[in-house]
């Protein structure tokens, strides 16, 4: 059952523009713009912190033609591996053009994405800066999107020059656990699963014999962490999990794996039940048995979360 949870409870998954680029904010044409058919200075865009409105001002030179990365202030969290997930808030555009792309800030909330499964730009200029920097890259086409002959619908041409400026708020590595000092609410010998994995550990899952298969969907805190409580539908949470049918003839891990999986808090799903638990928790959820439109019914199963993060709705 690779991946079942998830693939049965987030189809609806937000897939990140920067890998789609489906935010399609500017429409301009696919030829570059003619400042990139000047020589590059030397000099960088800027950029204008001014909230939803943030953007890049251009040098009126050329762009340059390899990766560039400049770090307009470091932050002092951990360094980013190109193998997390980056929470991030930012806004790109094409060399010279002065409407974005894409902008978290217009949307007014932060993005979450896999840092492996971006553009090579991304990539590259992200993984070993520190969580809370701001930084400002330029991205060739043979970083970015030439290599698909560009995004014809976000208006960005084959040969185009882009540039983002990115504010790095967080990033989740594939082991990410949640809190380790959370405090512990519900004892462990009083659970229908047994639990291997200490707090902030990755975590496996084996039902207990003779427990009674649940009736109904019920969240159980094994511990609850300090951080802020999951805000309403809308929020997206990062969660990493452990879970096993009811029978224990099927489980599966996230941690190490994926790493933290984004989910939408919506009604009617498992994860519903998250709001107003804080983020760093460990809880366990109990789900029963249905018999959905058409058989086979969908088995109960029980699932240990880990809380790591959330993204509030934006706009």
């Amino acid at each position: 059952m690779k991946r079942q949870l998830i693939a049965g409870i987030t189809s609806a998954l937000m897939i990140f523009g920067l890998a789609a680029c489906g935010n399609n904010e500017a429409k301009s044409s696919n030829s570059t713009s003619s400042s990139s058919q000047k020589e590059w200075d030397g000099t960088m865009p800027t950029v204008e912190e001014k909230g939803e409105k943030t953007k890049l001002k251009f040098p009126d030179s050329g762009a340059p033609k390899d990766l560039k990365v400049q770090v307009v202030a470091e932050g002092s969290g951990a360094t980013v591996e190109k193998t997390d997930t980056v929470i991030a808030d930012y806004v790109g555009q094409v060399w010279g053009k002065d409407e974005s792309f894409d902008s978290s800030f217009k949307r007014g909330a932060p993005t979450g994405f896999l840092l492996e499964k971006v553009i090579a730009g991304w990539t590259e200029g992200l993984a070993g800066q520190k969580i809370g920097s701001k930084v400002i890259l330029v991205v060739p086409p043979d970083k970015g999107y030439g290599a698909s002959g560009g995004n014809q619908a976000a208006g960005i041409g084959a040969d185009d020059v882009i540039a983002f400026y990115v504010e790095i708020k967080d990033a989740y590595g594939k082991d990410k656990g949640g809190d380790p000092h959370a405090k512990p609410e519900t004892p462990l010998d009083q659970l229908p699963v047994e639990i291997s994995g200490e707090l902030g550990s990755p975590v496996s899952v084996k039902v207990k014999a003779g427990q009674p298969q649940p009736t109904q969907r019920q969240l159980t805190v094994i511990a609850r962490g300090s951080g802020e409580p999951v805000k309403d539908a809308g929020t997206t949470v990062y969660l990493q999990y452990g879970m096993s049918l009811w029978d224990n003839s099927t489980g599966e891990s996230t941690y190490g794996i994926t790493g933290p999986q984004a989910i939408p808090v919506t009604a009617g799903s498992p994860f519903e039940l998250l709001k107003d638990i804080p983020v760093g928790s460990r809880v366990l959820i109990t789900q029963p048995a249905s018999e959905g439109a058409n058989p086979p019914k969908s088995p109960a199963f029980a699932v240990v979360v880990d809380i790591v993060g959330q993204i509030p709705a934006g706009k």
